[in-house]
């Protein structure tokens, strides 16, 4: 009698677990004792894997003839596998390996957890290859404490080969634990300590000088989309110069806004959008020059010759650029090209090179980003895995493309924030700026929930030490925002504006004060930007400006009296 394909699968997973639980790992309750976060990471392919990442954690196997614990099976049912028991609710998990194939040359392998046969769940994943060891890093937080728990790879094509796993690692952490990696990361990123020196006309010191600090603008660039909407109306632009220092448009720079008909240029609105934001001292980004979606191509776009198109995108660039040569700080140049090909498969697989080369000559101060999403939200999409975009922008990089900036989307469902830390670990290697260009969080949460989920993806994005900016995706209109907006239309805070209200003033100065010490001298660590200084002593007052840059320094400013 045939098996059920329900009991194959079933009894397929029990081997799976039997085997695992012969040769798997024992649970070790031990964490290092300073709890210390290791941010080390690897794209590229190793002849050797290196040790474990905090010697295995809660991983102990192998032997002391097999430091490394290299373990090696077909694909299917017996996976390379790792057992551990009572993983904790909330507990921040990190998990790194290494990773080498036999039987083909290359492939996305998916590392996986299965928590007490409740279903698989990724957790990593990587391009691994045969000649080489391939790094995996990523993670998980549980919603409920397991007795069993189950770590396997899986190869996304399900063709046979042989997967080598060498140097695994599961370290738990603490949400403590998991908060000070993040302050320790923000005190040395993003705040630096300052000195304040009063002296009188002689070079004395005066001591007892009351000193006032407080901080002008900030370093650190959080922003938020907006659209035409803000146009006219001064209650929200007022509401939003007051928070932030950072802005993408929505929709009025894409190619169907400026350019709906071949010829038709409109470019009334973005002009006005960029006066608004130059003129409160907002930096902006460009987005996007091209997307290579074809939902989102100009219907008049889609039936050119290839020779018509090229035309057409040198022109769209040449105009676009030129026009705004110098005011956008970056440039999304072509938007989501792991996910769509539009232009690649009408010009040539060569055609985002050409993008990247024109845009480059055409505003060479601008700053060239790739822009995708599902890199950093998950690791269930095969399209845009961290392995992935890495090996995208090195091809581009390889072919000429001057490529400057990674961007990254972040629209969120629920976010597995040490998966997150670990795919902002892999992209930190490539030494480029990283950007959140268009963070939200689904709409299918209610509102708290929301709120509670903004604030774990923008504590780790501002945290981590790769991070060069933020932008939240949430212009606002009348019936709505794309999916999370911060306020209604009269401007009233939501959930999530609460979050990001309160965020904003914990990661500011706004004030510092005290008096000078013994030695003439007042003491602060502040968040980087510029600052107004003011001195008072014996009725007489002094103020000037200064700037806390990124540096390890202390900051020493001199002001005589």
């Amino acid at each position: 009698m045939k098996m059920p394909r329900f009991a194959l699968r079933a009894a397929g997973f029990l081997l799976l677990c039997l085997w695992m639980l012969h040769c798997g790992s024992e649970l070790a309750a031990a964490v290092p004792p300073d709890g210390w976060y290791d941010y080390s990471a690897y794209t590229d392919c190793r002849g050797q894997p290196e040790p474990a990442q905090y010697n295995g954690g809660i991983l102990k196997f192998g032997s002391s003839d097999d430091p490394d614990g290299y373990r090696t099976t077909e694909t299917g049912v017996f996976s390379p596998a790792f057992v551990v028991y009572n993983l904790n609710k909330t507990t921040m998990y990190t998990f790194s390996c290494w990773v080498k194939l036999e039987g083909a040359y290359s492939a996305l392998i998916t590392a996986r957890l299965a928590p007490d046969n409740a279903g698989a769940r990724c957790i990593a994943t990587v391009l691994a290859r045969s000649d080489c060891w391939a790094f995996v890093k990523g993670g998980f937080v549980l919603d409920s404490p397991t007795q069993t728990s189950v770590i396997f790879f899986q190869n996304a094509d399900k063709t046979p080969m042989k997967i080598t796993v060498a140097s695994g690692s599961l370290q738990p952490f603490t949400t403590e634990q998991w908060a000070m990696h993040q302050q320790d990361t923000i005190r040395k990123r993003r705040k630096r300590v300052a000195t304040i020196h009063v002296a009188d006309p002689q070079g004395a010191r005066v001591v007892g000088a009351s000193v006032t600090v407080q901080q002008t603008s900030k370093d650190f660039p959080i922003g938020s989309a907006i659209a035409s909407t803000i146009l006219g109306n001064q209650a929200y632009q007022q509401w939003f110069v007051d928070r932030f220092n950072a802005a993408v448009f929505e929709d009025e720079l894409k190619w169907y806004s400026t350019e709906p008909m071949s010829g038709q240029l409109r470019f009334d609105v973005p002009d006005q959008m960029l006066a608004f934001v130059r003129s409160h001292r907002v930096m902006v980004r460009g987005h996007n020059i091209f997307w290579e979606n074809q939902d989102a191509t100009p219907r008049w776009v889609k039936n050119l010759t290839a020779d018509d198109l090229r035309s057409a995108v040198n022109t769209r660039i040449q105009s676009l650029m030129t026009r705004y040569r110098g005011e956008f700080a970056h440039w999304d140049v072509n938007n989501e090209m792991l996910h769509y090909n539009f232009y690649e498969q009408r010009l040539g697989p060569n055609a985002s090179m050409e993008f990247f080369s024109v845009a480059q000559d055409a505003d060479p101060l601008a700053t060239l980003f790739m822009n995708e999403y599902n890199v950093i939200e998950t690791c269930d999409d095969p399209f845009s895995t961290v392995d992935t975009y890495v090996a995208k922008l090195k091809e581009l990089r390889a072919g000429g493309a001057i490529l400057e900036g990674v961007g990254l989307e972040g629209h969120f469902s629920k976010p597995n924030i040490p998966l997150m830390r670990g795919i902002l670990d892999k992209l930190a290697t490539l030494g480029l700026p990283i950007w959140f260009t268009e963070i939200d969080i689904s709409n299918r949460f209610d509102a708290q929930t929301q709120a509670v989920y903004l604030e774990q993806v923008l504590r780790e994005a501002y945290s981590h030490p790769a991070v060069s900016g933020v932008m939240l995706w949430t212009a606002l209109h009348p019936s709505g925002c794309y999916q999370m907006c911060l306020t209604d239309w009269n401007l009233n805070n939501l959930p999530v504006g609460d979050v990001v209200d309160r965020l904003l003033n914990e990661w500011r100065t706004l004030q510092a004060g005290g008096q000078t010490d013994a030695h003439g001298a007042y003491s602060f660590s502040g968040y980087l930007g510029e600052y107004l200084l003011t001195v008072t002593n014996n009725n007489r007052t002094t103020q000037s400006t200064f700037s806390l840059s990124p540096g390890d320094e202390t900051r020493h400013i001199n002001v005589q009296m």
